[in-house]
């Protein structure tokens, strides 16, 4: 591998005006990607760890109420969630707001 020089315009565009201003757009939107790239990673890492804390806070609820242990409790929440046809963490989420303690399945 060759070293060209360092990153950025080439010494051709230095003297095109128009070039410069196209190369440093173009990098500007890369870098405005990149950061909504990330972003939405991050908020998706807030909900999944919401989502995680939720459902272990549940599991212990199941666990208490009913004497069971973890796997088991897991399994209701799945059970339910299935049933429901909702996602696992709304179905823990009714859980930690008090509506999971009705009759179950």
């Amino acid at each position: 591998m060759s070293y060209d020089g360092p990153p950025g315009p080439s010494p051709r565009d230095d003297r095109d005006p128009v070039a410069i201003l196209m190369g440093a757009m173009r990098a500007a939107l890369a870098l405005i990607d990149d950061v909504e790239a990330l972003r939405l990673e991050n908020r998706q890492l807030r909900e999944a760890l919401e989502g995680r804390a939720l459902i272990e806070r549940a599991k212990g609820m199941l666990m208490a109420r009913r004497g069971c242990d973890e796997a088991t409790a897991f399994e209701i929440l799945v059970g339910l969630s299935r049933k429901q046809r909702r996602k696992v963490r709304a179905v823990a989420a009714d859980f930690t707001d008090d509506r999971g303690f009705q009759p179950l399945m």
